[in-house]
Protein backbone atom coordinates (compact mmCIF):
# COMPACT_ATOMS: atom_id res chain seq x y z
CA UNK A 1 0.00 0.00 0.00
CA UNK A 2 1.14 3.52 -0.67
CA UNK A 3 1.31 5.98 2.22
CA UNK A 4 -1.70 7.88 0.86
CA UNK A 5 -3.72 4.63 0.69
CA UNK A 6 -2.75 3.87 4.29
CA UNK A 7 -3.76 7.38 5.30
CA UNK A 8 -7.11 7.07 3.53
CA UNK A 9 -7.91 3.72 5.15
CA UNK A 10 -7.02 4.87 8.65
CA UNK A 11 -8.89 8.17 8.31
CA UNK A 12 -11.98 6.25 7.17
CA UNK A 13 -11.64 4.08 10.26
CA UNK A 14 -11.37 7.21 12.40
CA UNK A 15 -14.60 8.50 10.85
CA UNK A 16 -16.28 5.21 11.71
CA UNK A 17 -14.98 5.41 15.28
CA UNK A 18 -16.27 8.98 15.58
CA UNK A 19 -19.70 7.76 14.50
CA UNK A 20 -19.59 5.01 17.13
CA UNK A 21 -18.48 7.56 19.72
CA UNK A 22 -21.44 9.79 18.81
CA UNK A 23 -23.89 6.89 19.14
CA UNK A 24 -22.37 5.92 22.48
CA UNK A 25 -22.55 9.50 23.74
CA UNK A 26 -26.20 9.78 22.69
CA UNK A 27 -27.19 6.62 24.58
CA UNK A 28 -25.19 7.74 27.64
CA UNK A 29 -26.96 11.09 27.63
CA UNK A 30 -30.36 9.39 27.27
CA UNK A 31 -29.60 7.15 30.25
CA UNK A 32 -28.44 10.21 32.20
CA UNK A 33 -31.81 11.89 31.50
CA UNK A 34 -33.58 8.89 33.00
CA UNK A 35 -34.52 7.10 29.81
CA UNK A 36 -34.09 3.30 29.74
CA UNK A 37 -30.90 3.36 27.68
CA UNK A 38 -28.45 1.43 29.88
CA UNK A 39 -28.46 -1.70 27.71
CA UNK A 40 -28.19 0.41 24.56
CA UNK A 41 -25.17 2.14 26.11
CA UNK A 42 -23.56 -1.19 26.97
CA UNK A 43 -24.20 -2.43 23.43
CA UNK A 44 -22.71 0.74 21.93
CA UNK A 45 -19.69 0.47 24.23
CA UNK A 46 -19.14 -3.12 23.08
CA UNK A 47 -19.35 -2.08 19.41
CA UNK A 48 -16.98 0.80 20.06
CA UNK A 49 -14.52 -1.44 21.92
CA UNK A 50 -14.49 -3.91 19.05
CA UNK A 51 -14.02 -1.08 16.54
CA UNK A 52 -11.14 0.35 18.57
CA UNK A 53 -9.48 -3.06 18.91
CA UNK A 54 -9.67 -3.77 15.18
CA UNK A 55 -8.55 -0.26 14.24
CA UNK A 56 -5.59 -0.30 16.64
CA UNK A 57 -4.37 -3.63 15.32
CA UNK A 58 -4.63 -2.44 11.70
CA UNK A 59 -3.10 0.94 12.44
CA UNK A 60 -0.07 -0.55 14.12
CA UNK A 61 0.31 -3.09 11.31
CA UNK A 62 0.21 -0.41 8.61
CA UNK A 63 2.28 2.27 10.31
CA UNK A 64 5.04 0.18 11.90
CA UNK A 65 7.08 0.06 8.68
CA UNK A 66 6.06 3.38 7.14
CA UNK A 67 6.47 5.92 9.95
CA UNK A 68 10.24 5.55 10.59
CA UNK A 69 11.06 6.62 7.04
CA UNK A 70 8.29 9.16 6.55
CA UNK A 71 10.44 12.23 7.14
CA UNK A 72 13.22 13.59 9.33
CA UNK A 73 11.04 13.06 12.42
CA UNK A 74 9.89 9.61 11.38
CA UNK A 75 12.09 7.70 13.81
CA UNK A 76 10.91 9.87 16.72
CA UNK A 77 7.29 9.34 15.66
CA UNK A 78 7.91 5.59 15.48
CA UNK A 79 9.31 5.59 19.01
CA UNK A 80 6.29 7.51 20.31
CA UNK A 81 3.98 5.09 18.53
CA UNK A 82 5.80 2.07 19.93
CA UNK A 83 5.97 3.36 23.51
CA UNK A 84 3.08 5.57 24.50
CA UNK A 85 0.71 5.07 21.57
CA UNK A 86 0.34 1.33 22.10
CA UNK A 87 -0.16 1.89 25.83
CA UNK A 88 -2.84 4.51 25.12
CA UNK A 89 -4.63 2.03 22.88
CA UNK A 90 -4.54 -0.60 25.60
CA UNK A 91 -5.84 1.83 28.24
CA UNK A 92 -8.69 3.01 26.00
CA UNK A 93 -9.71 -0.54 25.18
CA UNK A 94 -9.66 -1.60 28.84
CA UNK A 95 -11.64 1.49 29.87
CA UNK A 96 -14.25 0.73 27.21
CA UNK A 97 -14.67 -2.78 28.55
CA UNK A 98 -15.06 -1.48 32.12
CA UNK A 99 -17.31 1.45 31.21
CA UNK A 100 -20.54 -0.51 31.01
CA UNK A 101 -20.27 -1.99 34.51
CA UNK A 102 -22.12 0.76 36.46
CA UNK A 103 -25.72 0.11 37.40
CA UNK A 104 -26.68 3.76 38.07
CA UNK A 105 -26.50 6.52 35.49
CA UNK A 106 -25.13 9.04 37.99
CA UNK A 107 -22.10 6.81 38.55
CA UNK A 108 -21.75 5.36 35.07
CA UNK A 109 -22.28 8.20 32.64
CA UNK A 110 -19.63 10.78 33.70
CA UNK A 111 -16.70 8.38 33.26
CA UNK A 112 -18.10 7.22 29.92
CA UNK A 113 -18.40 10.81 28.66
CA UNK A 114 -14.88 11.58 29.89
CA UNK A 115 -13.57 8.49 28.10
CA UNK A 116 -15.34 9.45 24.87
CA UNK A 117 -13.81 12.93 25.02
CA UNK A 118 -10.36 11.39 25.61
CA UNK A 119 -10.88 9.11 22.61
CA UNK A 120 -11.73 12.06 20.38
CA UNK A 121 -8.60 13.86 21.62
CA UNK A 122 -6.55 10.74 20.90
CA UNK A 123 -7.93 10.47 17.37
CA UNK A 124 -7.19 14.14 16.74
CA UNK A 125 -3.64 13.69 18.04
CA UNK A 126 -3.11 10.65 15.80
CA UNK A 127 -4.31 12.54 12.77
CA UNK A 128 -1.90 15.39 13.49
CA UNK A 129 1.09 13.24 14.49
CA UNK A 130 0.88 10.13 12.34
CA UNK A 131 -1.76 10.55 9.65
CA UNK A 132 -1.25 14.02 8.28
CA UNK A 133 -0.75 14.54 4.55
CA UNK A 134 2.68 15.94 5.44
CA UNK A 135 3.63 12.62 7.09
CA UNK A 136 1.98 9.96 4.94
CA UNK A 137 2.83 11.14 1.47
CA UNK A 138 3.64 9.19 -1.65
CA UNK A 139 6.57 11.33 -2.71
CA UNK A 140 9.71 10.60 -0.73
CA UNK A 141 11.04 13.37 1.47
CA UNK A 142 14.82 13.37 1.35
CA UNK A 143 16.49 15.73 3.77
CA UNK A 144 19.26 17.85 2.30
CA UNK A 145 21.84 17.85 5.07
CA UNK A 146 24.20 20.10 3.14
CA UNK A 147 21.75 22.87 2.29
CA UNK A 148 22.19 22.62 -1.42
Amino acid sequence: MTPSEIRKELLEQHASLRSKIDATRASAERWQRGEPAREELRSNLALLAEGVRAHNRREEELLREVIPGADAWGQARAEVMEESHVQEHKAIYEALIDAGAASEAAAGVPPVLKLLDAMLDHIQHEEASFLGADVLRDDAVTPDFFGG
